[in-house]
């Protein structure tokens, strides 16, 4: 098993940007409640696969509002 992954939601020109360390593209809402969910699902995808993954959420501030861990099984 590689190291943690992680999974940032930040906000971005015209909504939001699910960022993940694993594919290193990229995904854009509109919605941040679509982005959050999104990268929930996919940190949950990941750890069922055999990785740990941190989800780091940020507010419209960029200020860091949340982190949650989905571990390997």
């Amino acid at each position: 098993m590689v190291g943690e992954q992680v999974i940032v939601v930040v906000p971005v020109e015209g909504g939001w940007s699910v960022q993940c360390s694993m594919t290193g593209q990229p995904v854009f809402f509109r919605s941040g409640a679509q982005a959050e969910e999104t990268a929930r699902k996919l940190a949950a995808c990941i750890a069922e696969l055999g990785q740990d993954v941190r989800v780091m959420i940020h507010a419209r501030d960029s200020a860091l509002v949340g982190t949650r861990r989905h571990f390997a099984p």
